[in-house]
């Protein structure tokens, strides 16, 4: 999954250009275009930087400008946290359903869990997303339960039951509920805490456990898992 950095933009590129401009606008299309700069917001000043102020300064337009997509920071934040669940959840599911010719199906899994480590550059910005959006949800709790806990369990819980052999056709919200086969469902636990201890390692004590380090025990965890045969 490729994030973007909001970059310098010419005029008819511009996020907010268009309020002095009479030509058709498509509304939808420029609240994307603020919440893609909003997210280089979130990765440099995490989500305390996304206010109305903030963005329209990214976006080198005036707050009354963005305000005429975004009439609140609350609207504005709820936006940005939403186009960011929905990437993050889509880069997810691109490697679940990408192919893995010539390996075993330890290594194809191992392969997809950790784009959820923070190992290079690119996944640490990853992380710093996700981080973002734990701290929206600690700040506004949603109805039915944390969005990031259950789709991260439901990632999890695919890649074991492919596993133990099990169809893995749909999405993650076929994932959400537990899985009929107990240790299908007691290894996704075991993996989802083992990749979240993993991570805050990675990222709170760098150079404590290499990436190469961080590789082989999640395999060595993978293949633990696997059934005998």
């Amino acid at each position: 999954m490729k994030l973007h950095n909001p970059a310098v933009r010419n005029k008819t590129a511009h996020p907010c250009y268009s309020l002095s401009v009479p030509r058709v606008v498509d509304h939808d299309e420029r609240r994307s275009e603020i919440a893609e700069t909003a997210l280089g917001v979130v990765l440099r000043q995490g989500l305390d930087g996304v206010t109305l102020r903030g963005v329209a300064s990214a976006a080198g337009c005036s707050t009354g400008a963005l305000r005429h997509y975004f009439p609140t920071q609350q609207e504005l934040q709820e936006y940005v946290m939403a186009a960011a669940s929905s990437r993050l959840r889509e880069g997810v599911l691109a490697r679940l359903q990408g192919p893995h010719p010539g390996a075993t199906m330890v290594e194809q899994i191992a392969s997809v869990v950790e784009e959820m480590l923070p190992l290079d550059q690119t996944r640490r910005r990853e992380l710093e997303l996700w981080s973002a959006l734990a701290e929206w949800e600690r700040r506004n709790p949603p109805e039915g339960g944390s969005v990031i806990w259950s789709d991260r369990r439901a990632l999890y819980r695919r890649c074991l039951a492919s596993l133990y052999g099990y169809p893995s056709a749909g999405g993650l919200q076929d994932a959400t509920q537990p899985h009929p086969d107990d240790q299908v469902e007691m290894w996704a636990a075991v993996l989802h805490t083992f990749v979240d201890g993993l991570a805050s390692q990675l990222t709170d004590t760098p150079g404590q456990v290499s990436p190469e380090e961080a590789r082989s025990l999640l395999r060595r965890l993978l293949a633990s898992a696997a059934p005998r045969t």
